[in-house]
Parts: structure tokens; C-alpha cells; sequence
């Protein structure tokens, strides 16, 4: 049987302030390509972002900011 095999990278996470940084330039209304330019970030995470951001989802703009207690 075959099977897939993983490389075990893992994907490094975008950190809260580029996605802030994201946030604001949908705010000035920029596109997704204009916004990616600004950031650094791929084009094709902030066209993501933009499009959950035009069906008012926020989550996507500060992840994993939870307080471990």
C-alpha cells in the first residue's frame, strides 16, 4: 500500500501586526495587491484576508492572541 508521505515543515505563522498592517490598508481602501506590496506579505494570503475581510470576518486579523492562564 502507499502511502503519502509529509515533509514535516511547518508553515510559519504571519504575525498579528502584518495582518494589522493588512487591516489598515482595506481600511484606506486598497486592494489585495496594493496591500501586499505594503506588507511584504503573498498576494494570494492578502486576497485571503480581503475577501473574509469584505464579509466582515475579523478573526483572521489577530490570531492567536489568547492568554494561556
Amino acid at each position: 500500500m502507499d502511502s503519502i508521505v509529509s515533509s514535516g515543515k511547518k508553515r510559519a505563522r504571519i504575525p498579528n501586526e502584518k495582518r494589522k498592517e493588512c487591516l489598515v490598508c482595506f481600511v484606506k481602501g486598497y486592494g489585495y495587491k496594493k496591500a501586499a506590496g505594503e506588507t511584504g506579505l503573498n498576494a494570494y494570503t492578502v486576497r485571503e484576508y480581503l475577501r473574509r475581510y469584505k464579509a466582515g470576518d475579523l478573526t483572521w486579523a489577530d490570531r492567536g492572541s489568547r492568554q494561556i492562564r
